[in-house]
């Protein structure tokens, strides 16, 4: 059964539209029938279709391997990608074999080090949007995708080949999309003890949606853990918001930890 999200969206409506990268045809006919053209905010939503019956396999194991330097279980931190691209104009363009993030322990030169992985899970979502006229004009699904469990010596458990891969891109003509995802250092944190870190990030997932008469963006959040859960937290944030919920990420960990 899906699960249906509703996201309360606050959109940027700019005051100038990106004119440039729409054809003369695309700019005409928006100014002719601003309407068909214009996203209505309160049909934005994404539904939650369930976990993917088959996920994106690891990253190789390239660039990684075991080293002799000092670790340090509960400091946990992303020696991954901090920030990539997902869809740029309506196309597809990450490569979620190297473009992810990860949460591991300090001193650890990659997963491939580690052991305890559990198959990579991934959840299904779709994102979508209709104009003023009720016409969707925007069908995007993706799976958010993490590798789990992972532990040093027995301790811990951790993340690693967090990414969102796009599965499909239906944009209506005169529309231009994209989609990025980011993984501030500040996001990630232990959920578990000093002895027996639990690694937890939040992953933001921010959206453009633009024609030639508006400009409209939105973030969603999602908070991952090493034990392989994985919830919406909502979106979209302005910064104040951000600090709010990391704040409350930071109350729910171990007093020790804080």
């Amino acid at each position: 059964m899906p699960r249906r999200v509703f996201v309360s969206l606050a959109f940027i409506l700019s005051s100038v539209p990106a004119w440039s990268q729409f054809t003369p045809l695309e700019s005409e006919a928006a100014q002719k029938d601003p309407g068909a053209f214009t996203i209505d905010e309160n049909t934005v939503r994404i539904d939650q279709l369930g976990p993917t019956l088959k996920a994106a396999e690891i990253p190789s194991l390239e660039g990684y391997g075991g080293g002799d330097a000092t670790i340090i279980l509960d400091s946990i931190i992303n020696n991954g990608r901090k920030m990539w691209k997902i869809i740029v104009d309506n196309k597809p363009v990450v490569d979620v074999r190297t473009q992810y993030a990860t949460a591991l322990p300090e001193g650890v030169k990659g997963w491939a080090s580690m052991g305890g992985w559990q198959p990579p899970k991934g959840m299904i979502c779709v994102l979508t949007a209709k104009n003023v006229y009720g016409v969707t004009v925007l069908n995007v699904r993706y799976q958010v995708l993490r590798t789990y469990g992972g532990s040093y010596k027995g301790k811990g458990k951790y993340l690693t080949a967090v990414t969102v891969e796009p599965l499909l891109v239906e944009v209506a003509w005169g529309y231009k999309y994209t989609m990025e995802a980011s993984v501030p250092d500040t996001s990630i944190v232990n959920m578990g003890t000093t002895e027996n870190p639990l690694a937890a990030m939040m992953a933001q997932l921010s959206w453009r949606i633009q024609t030639a008469v508006k400009d409209s963006q939105g973030t969603d959040l999602y908070f991952l853990q090493g034990d392989g859960s994985l919830r919406e937290i909502g979106g979209p944030f302005s910064s104040q918001d951000l600090e709010k919920a990391r704040a409350a990420v930071d109350m729910a960990r171990p007093e020790a930890l804080r």
